[in-house]
């Protein structure tokens, strides 16, 4: 897998000619709680758009307890 980025960010990956992006915009369904991916063809074209929950942290879930 290549990975695609800049000093800062990774921007997406390259694997058997797919490049696989993230993405932020709110009109591909970006919202609090949800990862976009675009994967598009190494010509250009979309191939496909997936959209999945975004994991809990770790920490979150767990409630501080004034007693422990």
């Amino acid at each position: 897998m290549i990975e695609l980025r800049c000093e800062n960010k990774l921007h997406g990956t390259m694997e058997d000619d797919v490049i696989e992006v993230r993405c932020d915009s709110r009109w591909c369904g970006k919202r609090p709680g949800v990862v976009i991916i675009h994967r598009f063809s190494i010509k250009g074209d979309l191939l496909e758009t997936l959209r999945f929950k975004t994991p809990p942290h770790p920490a979150q879930g767990r409630k501080y307890n004034a007693a422990n």
